[in-house]
């Protein structure tokens, strides 16, 4: 019986059988994927830890990280590639950010992508970002505003820490359902490069989206057409950054509202043939800043004070949104907002007859914005400082 045990147990209980030791393998916190213009084959440089260097027991002064570079045709072989030259084994179970240069992204980066969630080796949450007029291996290797040491963190703490409405996150994972759906098109995190007057005399900026037909970059948006694009969508940071407007109590000064809660929605109406739709926008902030100066003696005098910034909030929303609706339809032919989705949801049967010719259609929907702003806070009560 004994025996019988004993055998059963070595038969179950065999341990980690697959487990490889941190001292066997090369972790990787960061990709970025060109191309050679030459050869038309992927260049992949991989970010690879050095552990060692960041230890808090015996640190060593070398650099924590070691980029390593291969060509090939596929994504997979070029990651198959770098244990030709690295005296570890890949691991890209930890990467952090995943990085494409626009001239790869022209070309359609589902294969990229698809090459990723088939082989497992890279998880889903890791973020997606597209470079604008660089190369895709600058910011993972740039000495950029980052106090990190490593690149790949540098970059994930810039997308993790986006609380602004003028740029966007998006990882592999929803990118790729996006891709794939029908009646929506994908966006995805744009980093530009900047050149300043001080050292190191560049830096990488998290700034606007790269803007997709289906997996093929059609070009960027700026950082009011993407706070128009997050406006519409109703995605982005739950705080929602700040605004500043015009401030109408003295010429030349501001009122600066932080963005909160925000409702979107997108409502498809059909009529004959004709196809419009109408975004309802509601938004609520409060005042954080005011430059002007003076006094406020009653309280209407707050309230048509409020009722102004609001107003004036309003127009700005209004006139943000209507360009992004323009510019992605009449430049990209790019369904970033799922009005197809949105028509499939409510009208099916009118889906399924014009989902073939979306692409075409999709530019000739007219568009009506209505906006409402509630600044809930104001902090007036005493009105703004007036130095005496």
């Amino acid at each position: 019986m004994r025996i019988g045990i004993a055998i059963l147990c070595l038969l179950l209980l065999t341990g980690c059988w697959d487990r490889r030791e941190i001292t066997e393998i090369g972790i990787v916190a960061a990709m970025a994927i060109d191309k050679d213009k030459e050869t038309g084959e992927y260049v992949l440089t991989s970010e690879f830890l050095r552990p060692a260097a960041e230890s808090t027991q015996t640190p060593t002064p070398d650099r924590p990280f070691l980029l390593v570079t291969t060509t090939g045709k596929t994504i997979y072989e070029v990651m198959r590639k770098a244990n030709q030259t690295t005296d570890r084994t890949g691991f890209f179970a930890h990467n952090k950010v995943i990085v494409i240069s626009e001239e790869v992204a022209k070309e359609g980066i589902i294969p990229i992508i698809d090459s990723f969630q088939r082989g497992k080796e890279v998880r889903g949450y890791v973020w997606l970002s597209i470079t604008k007029g660089v190369e895709a291996k600058k910011p993972i290797e740039i000495k950029a505003n980052n106090i990190a040491r490593i690149p790949a963190n540098y970059l994930q703490n810039l997308i993790d820490n986006n609380a602004e409405q003028v740029a966007v996150s998006v990882n592999i994972l929803n990118f790729y359902k996006r891709a794939l759906a029908e009646g929506v098109d994908p966006v995805a995190t744009a980093l530009v490069h900047e050149k300043t007057d001080i050292e190191p005399f560049e830096s990488i900026k998290l700034s606007g989206a790269a803007v997709f037909q289906k997996d093929k970059l059609k070009g960027f948006l700026n950082e009011s057409e993407t706070r128009g694009l997050n406006w519409i969508t109703g995605e982005g940071p739950k705080i929602r950054g700040t605004l500043s407007v015009p401030s109408t109590l003295e010429e030349g000064k501001f009122v600066t509202v932080l963005l909160q809660e925000l409702r979107a929605k997108i409502k498809p109406e059909v009529n004959g043939k004709n196809i419009s739709y109408t975004i309802d926008i509601e938004q609520e902030g409060r005042i954080s800043e005011l430059q002007a100066t003076g006094e406020f003696k009653t309280r209407k005098e707050i309230f048509d004070y409020v009722r102004k910034i609001e107003k004036e909030i309003e127009q700005l929303i209004e006139k943000e949104v209507k360009a992004v609706v323009n510019k992605a339809q009449t430049e990209f032919q790019a369904d970033i907002f799922g009005f197809g989705k949105t028509l499939n949801r409510e009208h099916p049967k009118i889906w399924n007859e014009v989902k073939a010719n979306w692409v075409q259609i999709f530019p000739t929907t007219s568009v009506t914005v209505n906006v409402s702003v509630n600044l809930t806070s104001t902090g007036l009560m005493k009105g703004p400082f007036d130095p005496k």
